[in-house]
Formats: C-alpha cells, structure tokens, sequence
C-alpha cells in the first residue's frame, strides 16, 4: 500500500490536477510514481523539467532508457526496474540485454561504455578517476554525454529515492526483484588465478586499463553474470556468462 496519496483528478486541487493531466497527455496514462509525486506540485514540475531537458540531449533514446533501468537496479527500486524492463522490451531490448543492461554492461560499446561510467559514478558517488574517463572517451563518448549521464543519474535517483519513500503500488509487469532492500549481494567471493574473456571484451586491470586477461582477482558468479573485484575495496566489475573464455582456480591443476 502507498504511504503517499495516490492523487486522482477528483482528490488533486487544481495545480496538481494540471501537472497530472501533462502527464496524461505525454504518457497516455499516469502512473502512480507521477500520482505520488504530484503531492509536491514543485517535485513532480522539476522531476518533468529535467526529464524533458534530458529527452533533448546527446543520449539515444535507448541508452537513456538503459541509464534508467541500470540506475534503478543498482537502487534496488523494484518499481522502476518493472516500469524500465516494460520500455526497454518495447524499444526492442532482449531478455539476455535487458539483464546485462541491469548489471552494467551493453553488445555495443558506446552503450557499454556509458553504462560504466555510470555505475562507477554511483559507487563512488562521483568521484571517478581520469584513468576511466580517459578508457570511456575512446569509445567516443563525448564530453556532452558524460554531462548527461551525471543528469540522468540525477533523475533516475529522484525516482528511485521517491519509490523507496512512498511505496506507490506497483501499476507495471512485475520485473525479476532488485536485491532485498537494505542489503548487498552475499554470494562467496573466490579467488581466481586467471580470468580471460573472449575476444572484444575487456576488464579494467589494477591501473585501469582495459586487459582481456586478468590475474590474481577475486570473484562471484550470479544470475549468469561473473563479479569480479581486484582488491577487496576495488569497484565491482560485471561481465556476462557468454563473455567468459576461461576461470582458473587456485585448486585447480
């Protein structure tokens, strides 16, 4: 049950009652993250504006629509997974994508690239290297764009922060559930003498260049996609099952 009211035409006075027939008029229907938000006429005209001003920028549409769903999972914002799987299978996203997506990652390499960015922008609330912004450039991604993504980050949080606050009803197809709110992944981490990708894919090495191969690392395998971390404090890197060419233990011959 939502903590905030549901604001419907007949209970919203006329300022709200506005902003939820804009809503109307662009989605077709109003949600109950808009309904919930319209509490605050300010929030919910901001969350609009910035929003708007985004949907101008640089960005695709699909790759902002990948920010959103991959700001949502790292979140844990079960309404705004459901709400972002629902647009990115309609904007022709895959399963297999839409789960790589969750964790970071993209087939194409801008969009990969962008999507790493903006995880590591999260864990480590913006305090990212020049080493990584210097690997994120080569795959052409612009000065513009990096902006962008911080604003989409931004937004994306807005929403997920306003979810966890309100509990609106959940008024999209369930999506696979985010982590259990106010805990982490607790899969047992292993150390792995050797990781090796196949070809075209990369992992950041412990100067943060991008290696095909990587030694002396620690791991965690789960929902098909490999953790891996180069110190116990270093940014989890997620790569899928397909992109793995080959794992050696220290127990193995």
């Amino acid at each position: 049950m939502s903590r905030l009211p549901i604001l419907t035409p007949d209970s919203a006075d006329a300022v709200q009652a506005e902003l939820l027939g804009e809503v109307q008029r662009q989605l077709g229907r109003v949600p109950n993250l808009y309904a919930t938000l319209a509490n605050s006429p300010a929030t919910l005209r901001g969350y609009l504006s910035l929003r708007d001003a985004l949907t101008g920028g640089k960005l695709r549409a699909r790759t902002r629509e990948q920010l959103a769903l991959l700001v949502a999972a790292e979140n844990g914002c079960d309404y705004c997974v459901a709400a972002h799987t629902m647009r990115a299978g309609r904007m022709g996203l895959s399963e297999d994508e839409i789960a790589a997506t969750r964790a970071g990652s993209a087939t194409d390499p801008h969009a990969d690239a962008v999507l790493r960015f903006a995880r590591a922008v999260m864990r480590s609330r913006g305090r990212v290297d020049d080493t990584l912004l210097a690997e994120i450039r080569t795959h052409g991604v612009t000065d513009a764009e990096l902006a962008e993504t911080v604003g989409h980050i931004a937004l994306n949080v807005l929403s997920n922060y306003f979810n966890h606050v309100a509990k609106p009803e959940l008024d999209f197809p369930a999506a696979a559930p985010t982590a259990p709110e106010g805990t982490s992944m607790t899969t047992t981490w292993r150390t792995a003498t050797s990781v090796e990708l196949v070809e075209g894919y990369s992992l950041l090495d412990r100067t943060g260049q991008p290696v095909q191969q990587i030694e002396d690392v620690q791991i965690r395998i789960e929902g098909g996609f490999l953790h891996v971390r180069t110190a116990p404090e270093a940014e989890i890197q997620v790569v899928s099952a397909p992109a793995v060419a080959r794992v050696a233990y220290r127990d193995q011959p």
